[in-house]
């Protein structure tokens, strides 16, 4: 059995993708409005033409920017012509060029910040005295140091508004209950998150996952995994970053998870 940590909506995408294999749905986050109520991500998108650059470095992020581009009254005309697109991960690319017909300007060859940071600031070195205008939506409770080493190429001016918030489900009695009841079959438990995992070590702090293997979307969430599970052994990484990677590894290993 494998336990996927994701949202509800994730989840139930994953299990409807990778049908031949045994899941169990315990999410660990849920999507909520930004504190400030989506006011700076939409001062932004009615300001777009300031801006050269628009990252997403989550699908989320994406999906949040384009809903309120029209929620407030706007349309995919009201974007400026010299406006660009950068993403990181598959899910995002597939999302911007097969739901929203956008083009995508850039890809980074890892699905990780660092390997964009280093790979876009070498494809887009521009050499002007004034520094370029980004736009990066995101979390509201991310926190890392995208934007100072970003800046570090002073060719870049970012700046960062919230898209969303990540908060931890309620669960009930009944559904702690059922998770410690099904502890014995599961093998696998996937995060595909800092928030995942992060979430899932409060929410089921009494069970011991020793003998479990912890299925990692990418070195951020691997890095969560040894911080809220401190000692634990047996943690897979995606090759890719992708949700493909985890669940390829999962098809051809089923009677190891």
């Amino acid at each position: 059995m494998i336990v996927l940590t994701t949202t509800k909506e994730k989840s139930a995408e994953i299990e409807l993708k990778f049908s031949d294999l045994n899941f169990y749905h315990f999410p660990c986050i849920e999507y909520t409005a930004p504190r400030d109520e989506y006011k700076a991500i939409d001062a932004a998108i009615r300001t777009n033409h300031l801006y050269e650059w628009v990252f997403f470095l989550s699908q989320k992020a994406a999906e949040v920017y384009f809903e309120r581009l029209l929620a407030i009254g706007g349309n995919f005309f009201n974007l400026s012509n010299h406006l660009k697109f950068a993403v990181i991960g598959k899910a995002t690319k597939e999302f911007l060029e097969n739901e929203i017909n956008m083009p995508i300007d850039f890809v980074p060859s890892q699905a990780n910040s660092d390997c964009f940071i280093k790979e876009f600031t070498q494809k887009f070195h521009y050499d002007f005295d004034c520094a370029f205008k980004v736009l990066l939506p995101r979390s509201d409770l991310a926190c890392d140091d995208f934007k100072e080493k970003l800046e570090a190429s002073k060719n870049y001016e970012l700046d960062i508004v919230p898209a969303y918030n990540t908060i931890s489900p309620i669960k009930s009695n009944l559904e702690l209950i059922e998770l410690r009841e099904k502890l014995p079959d599961i093998k696998t438990i996937v995060f595909m998150s800092t928030s995942c995992v992060q979430n899932f070590s409060k929410l089921a702090v009494s069970l011991d996952f020793s003998d479990k293997t912890f299925y990692s979307i990418g070195v951020k969430t691997t890095q969560a995994i040894k911080e809220h599970f401190p000692g634990h052994e047996s943690i897979v990484e995606s090759a890719k970053a992708e949700l493909e990677s985890i669940f390829d590894y999962a098809a051809q290993n089923t009677n190891r998870i």
